[in-house]
């Protein structure tokens, strides 16, 4: 049987924070978490694309331009044109364009123009599917507005990934476990966990300091994450980032004010995920103060290590065992 060789894939990423976008979420700030302090114009994007494009390594690959930060269709269908012709310029360097939007952002025109420039995959900040908690934190949509743009992308074949987060104001471990459930039932093609954070100067800092907010730690936030993450998987949508981008402004002194925030904060979950596992081949095994040795992939060696050895120094605290990784071959 032939196998399909795996193409390596590469984003050009192009943050336009809080374009398009007439609303402040309590929990909002984009600029501190995309680093990008100021608005960003086409001719600025294409200086970027142009730059990145000379970059690329010479081996097979899967190219997009990818639009984040803000809420993309948001903005003037005349800049949307301009920003999307930019990108088609590089058609021979790139395979598509992605973009990352409200799901209250969606329309029929805006379709037409996401389409007529070819763009490969809609990336909508979904957040939560609890109507009561969208309200809450700002959101200005509700559920319903989700399941309405998801059912226009699929009338253009478009691919579409739905982003959550968790341990939003007024959310659940519960809540956000349902969340992850009705982003599943919309069959999105991708998905982002994120931890939400409380930032210097947003309305949840007030609400924290206030005491009307207590946000997860992280042990608390990896455990919720690693739960959806396995349902995620489960069902086949690939999770393309968990936790915030490490950015040099949002993690300056003083702007992050509480929350799960870990630079590794995916590793975290991982490594959770590989400790449940491992855990269980212990218990099965009925295994004690002993060296206990699982074979894994090359590249998850670290993740049943754990972060910091965290997985090897419980077992051992915990059981006794001495656990030893060895590479499947």
């Amino acid at each position: 049987m032939e196998h399909k060789k795996k193409l390596r894939k590469f984003n050009i990423p192009v943050f336009i924070p809080h374009e398009g976008c007439p609303h402040d979420c309590v929990f909002c700030s984009q600029r501190k978490i995309t680093g990008v302090q100021s608005s960003v114009t086409p001719k600025m994007a294409d200086e970027l694309i142009s730059a990145a494009v000379k970059t690329l390594p010479d081996v097979e690959r899967n190219v997009e331009v990818a639009y984040f930060g803000g809420s993309f269709t948001g903005i003037d269908l005349d800049i949307q044109e301009e920003f999307l012709k930019t990108a088609d310029k590089y058609r021979e360097y790139i395979d598509g364009i992605r973009l990352s939007t409200r799901p209250d952002y969606i329309n029929r025109e805006v379709m037409e123009l996401l389409s007529k420039y070819g763009v490969s995959e809609i990336e909508l900040g979904v957040q939560s599917s609890d109507d009561g908690v969208l309200a809450l934190n700002k959101r200005g949509h509700d559920f319903e507005d989700v399941i309405k743009a998801v059912r226009l992308i699929r009338e253009y074949d478009i691919g579409y990934g739905l982003q959550m987060m968790i341990g939003m104001y007024g959310s659940t471990s519960d809540k956000d476990i349902k969340t992850a459930e009705d982003i599943i039932s919309l069959k999105p093609k991708t998905s982002r966990i994120y931890p939400t954070v409380t930032i210097a100067g947003t309305e949840l800092e007030k609400l924290y300091r206030d005491g009307k907010y207590e946000p997860y730690s992280i042990g608390e936030a990896v455990e919720v994450a690693a739960e959806i993450l396995k349902k995620f998987r489960s069902a086949g949508v690939d999770v393309i980032r968990i936790g915030l981008h490490a950015g040099e402004d949002l993690q300056a002194d003083g702007n992050i004010v509480a929350g799960p925030f870990h630079p590794a904060f995916g590793e975290l979950v991982e490594s959770e995920l590989m400790r449940r596992e491992i855990e269980k081949k212990i218990i099965e095994a009925n295994a004690r103060d002993c060296e206990f040795v699982v074979s894994v992939p090359s590249d998850m060696v670290s993740k049943a290590v754990g972060h910091g050895k965290r997985n090897k120094k419980y077992f051992y605290e915990k059981y006794g065992i001495r656990l030893k990784t060895v590479v499947e071959k």
